[in-house]
């Protein structure tokens, strides 16, 4: 059986002389002279092929092409693009509009004939979607509701688009930036309640999942099972802050997870990296992958979300030490001056505590640089895993090590930093089969309102540090004579 040809233009000679040449090559031709009545053919004659003209009355052939690529009948029918139009917009929108080739009319038409069987060979149309058109009754009045239906939803999609990259703001508190997204969200998606996670470059920051309550509001409980059934993990209360975005009004409280029907979760990634978390969830049962706007929701998300991740990664990078992953000296300038600022004014707490290794030279002079090296790293980790996640470490220079510590009294700073010092003193540091014992020297003091500045608060530190060493080493002194 002859495969069949729809060509649509309106230009009476080129369509009879396109006719007559694939007629001559076995084709079944069909015509039509405008973009409207082409619509109406398509599922009158069931073409294998459709050849279009561009610039036609009424619907030209860049709508036309997009009409029948968005619905689902039509959109596996090979559509060929015929144009005197030659510059790299025309076949840029071409392109878009869905067409799978772009042809000049002026092409020998061999060439056109030829490429036309090996589109139709590579895009089959099943008999089943040929069946399936001939079911349609098709009218002029359908074919302008299509047009305005897409039309309204490629609006739509802009919109979204331009709202989401709007959020240019990497800078901002993941809080301030989560009730922006949510801003979009609620606008155009339905859920009572959503949550949002920004992942961090920096391993030691504290993981922070921002709950949006927009029907339904949940309690510390729930909201602490909900950070364990996203994250496969066992939270407890103390590791755990919840953080709610609420909408003004009454809500309905939440009894019990089970309560929502259907849920979405969407992970995303760059490079194997996960770079956030969004989770949808509804009372109603609803199917999320045919929600309108989810895919540009999720494609938006996904592009806003790892240029985040990129920009968090590069400016931790420019304020973190190469060789131990803890915090430069120079971004220790910048946060205890806010620290301080904020103290003074506020009438708040902070305590500085300087750490050194005790004998490091020792160390560098017995094993060589590279076991000090390694000595400096796994030391470093023992800060990490053994402070607070509130508690911020820097690199102060060379072996010597400071820690800020926020709200916090001298009192309160003795017992991490005893902790800090028993973890060092009873590991375990092998290098190139030599056990290498670590001890440090603690010297730690609070922020009062008769210092002048952050500098004063670190020497003041650093004299309980020098009394530390004076005294035996391997301890923590909070206090001295001053």
């Amino acid at each position: 059986m002859a495969k069949k040809v729809l060509i649509i233009d309106d230009s009476a000679t080129q369509l009879s002389s396109l006719k007559i040449f694939f007629k001559r090559e076995g084709f079944d031709v069909a015509t039509a002279h405008n973009g409207v009545e082409g619509y109406i053919k398509v599922y009158k004659e069931t073409p294998d092929l459709i050849l279009s003209d561009v610039l036609m009355p009424h619907l030209g052939g860049y709508q036309l092409c997009r009409l029948l690529k968005s619905n689902k009948e039509t959109k596996d029918i090979p559509f060929i693009m015929l144009t005197v139009l030659d510059k790299n917009l025309d076949k840029f929108w071409g392109t878009q509009s869905g067409a799978d080739v772009f042809l000049r009319k002026d092409f020998d038409m061999k060439l056109i004939v030829n490429t036309s069987k090996e589109i139709m060979e590579k895009m089959p149309v099943s008999d089943i979607i040929k069946q399936e058109l001939l079911s349609y009754e098709i009218d002029e009045n359908d074919i302008m509701s299509e047009v305005n239906k897409i039309l309204d939803e490629e609006l739509m999609k802009t919109t979204i688009t331009n709202k989401f990259r709007e959020l240019t703001d990497y800078t901002k508190d993941d809080y301030a930036l989560a009730k922006d997204i949510y801003d979009i969200l609620s606008a155009i998606s339905d859920y009572d309640a959503a949550c949002i996670y920004f992942n961090s470059p920096d391993s030691t920051a504290k993981k922070r999942l921002i709950l949006h309550e927009q029907n339904v509001s949940l309690s510390d409980d729930l909201i602490l099972k909900l950070w364990q059934k996203i994250f496969h993990a066992s939270v407890n209360k103390n590791d755990f802050t919840p953080e709610k975005i609420t909408n003004e009004g009454d809500l309905a409280p939440l009894n019990s997870l089970d309560d929502f029907e259907s849920y979405k979760e969407i992970d995303f990634y760059y490079n194997d990296i996960l770079t956030g978390k969004l989770c949808l969830y509804s009372r109603e049962n609803l199917k999320w992958n045919k929600m309108k706007f989810i895919h540009t929701i999720q494609s938006e998300l996904d592009l806003f979300l790892k240029v985040k991740y990129l920009y968090t990664k590069t400016r931790y990078l420019s304020i973190t030490d190469e060789l131990t992953s803890l915090y430069t000296r120079r971004h220790l300038k910048s946060v205890l001056s806010q620290e301080f600022a904020r103290a003074k004014r506020y009438r708040t707490t902070i305590t500085v505590a300087m750490v050194d290794i005790d004998d490091f030279k020792k160390i560098n002079d017995v094993y060589g640089h590279l076991a000090g090296d390694y000595i400096l790293k796994e030391v470093s980790k023992a800060f990490i895993t053994t402070l607070r996640k509130t508690d911020f470490v820097y690199r102060y220079g060379g072996e010597e090590i400071c820690i800020l510590m926020p709200e916090t009294t001298l009192e309160k700073a003795f017992i991490p930093l005893e902790r800090l010092r028993a973890a060092i003193d009873g590991a375990h540091y092998i290098f190139e089969g030599k056990k290498i014992h670590v001890t440090v020297s603690i010297g730690a003091a609070m922020f009062n309102q008769d210092l002048n500045s952050g500098e004063e608060l670190i020497e003041r530190a650093d004299s309980r540090l020098y009394e530390a060493k004076k005294t035996g080493k391997n301890k923590v002194v909070i206090k001295n004579n001053e």
